[in-house]
């Protein structure tokens, strides 16, 4: 038992601290429907791209991708439906127990297979009890659904039609863990400023997440905008209105290049291109 605890606190230190903040409005607490944004923090070691997907079967759908590095893949998205959903790593966990290689990641399958938080609700137990350990924020334009997926199978799922949540690289609920969690310093102080700043209005815009995403209150490390021993590779913001297109705001911040700062309207017209890469 001794060793597996020394193998499992090296695998904690050795891994990627990785982090990143994600929060969202619903209801009355938007101005533009409901409203999805994410920060992605890593080391700066490889780029990311925004690509558009049609597959053989399903929903077409609209992901941000780690395309190198360490851990390759979709990491944010929207669907032509109007579902979209942002991840962040339980990186208060060893790597090697959020890493289970007997669980399997879940982005991809919730925007190609569903299209609202009502089906993902629905369908929660076989969508989320074979995942390994991670944070979701998803959004219609109904409102708000928060998933902590923790160890052996446990998660929970809190809905929100009419107001904020916020998460970083902790869990909430320690009931879905085995053991206690280690929560890094960064990830108490960007969740405690996201909220101080959620806070200050009664209705948020999309406008306003942009310049929040931006913020470097706490330095280089502990900023929701970060240029520390890990940095803010991308900014995502989105509006999904009751009535009208998705607006989706996007900043790339790939190492060694210019920040990319692009806005889509995700309408009839976008989603009728042919698969491609929309950046780099």
């Amino acid at each position: 038992m001794a060793r597996l605890a020394l193998v499992l606190w090296m695998a904690w230190l050795g891994g990627p601290a990785a982090a990143c903040t994600l929060w969202g409005a619903a209801g009355a607490a938007s101005a533009n429907g409901t409203l999805l944004a994410k920060n992605r923090d890593w080391r700066p070691d490889h780029v990311q791209s925004l690509r558009l997907h049609h597959p053989a079967h399903g929903h077409a759908y609209l992901g941000l991708y780690a395309d190198t590095g360490s851990e390759p893949g979709i990491k944010a998205g929207v669907n032509e439906k109007g579902l979209a959903v942002v991840g962040a790593e339980a990186s208060s966990l060893p790597r090697a127990l959020r890493q289970d290689s007997s669980r399997h990641g879940v982005l991809t399958r919730l925007l190609r297979d569903y299209g609202s938080l009502d089906e993902v609700a629905a369908a929660a137990d076989q969508l989320f009890s074979q995942v390994r350990p991670v944070f979701l924020l998803l959004a219609d334009a109904g409102g708000l659904m928060q998933v902590e997926i923790g160890q052996n199978g446990r998660y929970r799922v809190t809905r929100q039609q009419n107001g904020t949540l916020a998460h970083t690289n902790h869990y909430f609920d320690t009931s879905l863990l085995d053991g206690e969690q280690k929560i890094g310093p960064s990830s108490q102080a960007r969740l405690a400023r996201v909220r101080l700043l959620l806070d200050q209005n009664p209705a948020h815009t999309l406008a306003e997440f942009e310049q929040l995403s931006r913020d470097r209150h706490d330095g280089p490390d502990n900023s929701l905008w970060r240029a520390g021993r890990e940095h803010t590779l991308a900014g995502w913001q989105l509006a999904l209105p009751a009535a009208g297109a998705p607006r989706l705001h996007l900043v790339l911040a790939n190492p060694g290049e210019p920040e990319r700062e692009r806005d889509y309207a995700l309408d009839a017209a976008f989603w009728s291109q042919p698969a491609r890469t929309l950046l780099p």
